[in-house]
């Protein structure tokens, strides 16, 4: 009885294992979405834009990702005193990126890396103000894309970032003060697209 038990679970698992198999392999979700040596551009939709990112794939799940962004600001009082003023910002990170496809066209991302940050202010005006600030860190990155083309996909990221940063104030080239600390900023979930070539 037990021997008759022992080869009819045999011929089962046999009778089965082939289409098993192939229903498994089929769930698995492709890799192949990109390949190797595949370059890409990163960047955000809507009116947060500010900048935009390299991507090079070092295989079809693994990326290598060098994003430049900043903005500037001016701006002029003609009040009984006249000034004026402007914002600048820099920032770039680098990062290693690796993906994770789920569907066909569907793949999510998580991003590691480091950054830096600088920024420059300065009020003209009876006594000149400028202020000099850096900074720089570690950045995380959680992201998903839906490919609409081969060469286009949409999606959304939130990014988590830990820095050190410094700055310096001057009034009339005179030192006012430094300051330095440590910051940790919660990103906002913004929207993203892709291009790959």
């Amino acid at each position: 009885m037990r021997r008759r038990f022992v080869e009819l679970f045999g011929i089962l698992t046999l009778a089965f294992a082939g289409p098993l198999a192939s229903l498994l392999q089929a769930q698995t979700p492709d890799t192949s979405l990109f390949r190797s040596r595949q370059w890409g551009v990163d960047f955000n939709i809507g009116s947060g834009f500010a900048g935009a990112g390299l991507i090079h794939f070092r295989s079809p799940t693994r990326a290598l990702v060098l994003d430049f962004g900043g903005s500037v600001q001016t701006s002029t009082s003609g009040t009984t005193v006249t000034t004026s003023g402007n914002i600048v910002q820099a920032n770039v990170s680098l990062g290693a990126r690796r993906y994770h496809p789920f569907a066909p066209r569907v793949y999510s991302y998580r991003t590691l890396g480091i950054e830096g940050n600088y920024s420059h202010s300065f009020i003209g005006g009876a006594t000149d103000l400028t202020v000099n600030g850096w900074s720089g860190g570690l950045f995380g990155e959680l992201g998903a894309g839906w490919l609409v083309t081969p060469h286009l996909a949409l999606g959304a990221a939130w990014r988590l970032s830990a820095d050190y940063g410094w700055s310096e104030a001057r009034q009339a080239d005179v030192q006012q003060g430094k300051t330095h600390g440590f910051s940790v900023a919660l990103g906002q979930v913004r929207l993203t697209g892709q291009l790959y070539f």
